[in-house]
């Protein structure tokens, strides 16, 4: 059973729930979904008020733990005379996003003081665990959503946090060590483990505080000595404008290198209870334990997520648990390559004695390889597809087939929603908007939002888009982004007309003028390295470019990851944010 609370406060029971499924993930809002069934032509169904009451902001109470969450998306589909609504939510924890602190503290501020900014005037409780050292802050700290800000404070003065409700509880680290054994076939079934390479790095270059002239105060850069194994694969720049000192940069550089591979177990377990050698397992987010598979060999991990069935334990569904980022010694990985070239080396005597030529073998490796890769690119790209809330296409009149039957085509793709350009600098208006939009309607395609391309002139650029999203209409609700990537605006270089702080005051000038006629949903859309390096992102979402990685950029509410979608010539973006749909 599951229990409803609209905003008038109102309760009712959902009966029947099945299905109800908990995901608890470290770092993150905890997820809850379930499926109920009704006859929406009966009052006397049991759960005719319970879909009444299936409303924006409606709080769903999990009984069995306690915990509260916001209903996202409900989904009801015919089920022969009934209805089956499918319900995600989240946790009630999220309405820290409801806040928006305007103020900002100065200087050098104590722990205590940001978390009373970001929780005064709501019903948000926080607890802390330990000492943590004062924070300067260069350029002042709020300006932002609660929730983004206590993202911040994570990183700036180095805790862990997680929520119970309203409650915040806030540790250098979370979790407890040794809080559970699992062994494969005795208290749980099979182990999978995956191993992630694209996430490794060996350079990053970075640069301090910047000077009135455009100078930086310090500026480093950082091998990892695993450089000479795998080879100098950059990371994003960094800056950061409260570091003057070289050495303070320098640490801070090495602590970004990522120069491992991440690796991930899951488990599908089949007695979360049972408990072996004395342990007593416990398996919140956060915990150390250990996982010893059917060959007797141990494996340090930390949970990093799982999805539990609270009320349905007896039921035959099973779970599973995900311990994340497990690092391993660099020296797994030098045997594992010692091992390939002794392996390369025996199939290699082997072909001197006459089993294949070597031209075959060749022919053999290059069809296996683009066997494979064409498999992993296709799975790479279903996980991605999967993980996003849908796919939309940005178009100019760089895209110059505007009729229905083009759009028709990317609809059929896959693609759901369309982003517009409609302006640039002060005295550029895309002239076929109108039709792209009214096309892309027709084939199918949702108008989310419309963008231009900033030249840096923020109030007579922002009062030119304002001027056609009216002219044409577009709602309030629409995403308005700015398109922050030309050359004559980047602050890094020699010849910069703006520096970066100077940059900043234009873009929040710009986006001033659209939040003053109502259009609050603004966005920064750039490449992926000009995120900090070029501006400091103030929008209220973060569309980053980044064609050449194979997963979500960090921080993205929508990643754009071609700008040649399916041999269409169309730029393609997954969106993760809902407001993006």
């Amino acid at each position: 059973m599951l229990w409803l609370q609209d905003t008038n406060g109102d309760q009712t029971a959902i009966s029947g729930a099945f299905e109800i499924a908990i995901t608890e993930t470290q770092g993150s809002f905890d997820q809850l979904s379930f499926k109920f069934v009704v006859d929406p032509t009966d009052a006397e169904d049991p759960n005719y008020v319970a879909a009444t009451m299936i409303l924006p902001r409606t709080i769903v109470v999990e009984p069995i733990t306690g915990k509260k969450f916001r209903i996202l998306q409900p989904q009801p589909e015919s089920l022969g005379d009934k209805l089956l609504y499918t319900i995600t939510c989240t946790s009630i924890a999220y309405d820290l996003h409801d806040m928006y602190i305007e103020t900002k503290l100065e200087n050098t501020q104590s722990l205590t003081a940001c978390l009373d900014l970001i929780t005064n005037g709501t019903s948000f409780k926080y607890h802390t665990t330990g000492s943590f050292a004062n924070y300067s802050f260069s350029e002042g700290f709020g300006g932002d959503f609660s929730d983004t800000l206590l993202s911040n404070l994570a990183s700036d003065f180095g805790f862990e946090y997680y929520f119970n409700n309203y409650d915040i509880y806030i540790q250098s680290t979370i979790g407890k060590s040794g809080a559970f054994l699992f062994v494969e076939n005795a208290n749980a079934t099979k182990f999978v483990r995956q191993e992630d390479y694209s996430v490794i790095t060996t350079y990053i270059k970075g640069y301090g505080k910047q000077n009135d002239d455009g100078s930086y105060a310090t500026t480093a850069d950082y091998t990892s000595p695993l450089a000479s194994n795998w080879g100098k694969i950059w990371a994003s720049p960094y800056s950061s404008d409260s570091i003057t000192a070289q050495a303070t940069l320098l640490a801070y550089l090495k602590s970004q290198i990522h120069d491992y591979p991440d690796v991930q177990y899951t488990m599908s377990y089949t007695d979360f209870i049972n408990n072996v050698q004395g342990f007593k397992n416990d398996t919140t987010p956060g915990n150390y334990g250990w996982l010893r598979n059917r060959f007797e060999i141990d494996v340090s991990v930390r949970v990093q997520s799982r999805t539990l069935y609270p009320q349905q334990q007896d039921s035959g569904q099973a779970g599973s648990i995900t311990f994340g980022n497990k690092i391993f010694d660099p020296n797994y990985f030098f045997n594992q390559l010692k091992n390939g070239y002794q392996e390369n080396y025996k199939l290699g005597q082997s072909l001197k004695s006459g089993q294949l030529t070597l031209e075959q073998y060749y022919q053999q490796l290059e069809e296996n390889y683009q066997s494979q890769s064409v498999t992993i690119t296709n799975l790479n790209q279903r996980v991605n597809e999967l993980a996003s809330s849908g796919i939309f296409i940005d178009i100019s009149s760089n895209n110059e087939d505007t009729s229905v039957e083009w759009f028709t085509k990317v609809a059929s793709y896959g693609a759901k929603y369309l982003m517009v350009k409609l302006t640039q600098s002060t005295d550029y208006v895309n002239q076929v908007a109108t039709a792209q939009i009214e096309n892309g309607s027709t084939a199918g395609l949702s108008l989310i939002g419309c963008y231009h391309y900033f030249m840096g002139n923020g109030v007579a650029e922002g009062q030119a888009f304002l001027a056609q999203l009216q002219a044409k209409g577009i709602q309030k609700t629409a995403i308005v982004a700015l398109d922050i990537e030309d050359s004559s605006i980047n602050p890094i270089l020699e010849n910069a007309t703006l520096t970066k702080s100077e940059l900043n005051a234009q873009i929040a000038a710009f986006y001033k003028v659209l939040t003053d006629a109502g259009y609050i949903n603004t966005c920064d859309y750039a490449s992926i390295s000009s995120f900090g390096l070029w501006f400091d992102s103030s929008a209220k979402l973060k569309w980053i470019s980044d064609w050449d990685i194979s997963s979500k950029p960090a921080g993205a509410d929508a990643w754009q990851f071609t700008n040649d979608w399916n041999n269409l010539g169309v730029d393609a973006s997954y969106a993760y944010n809902q407001i993006f749909i």
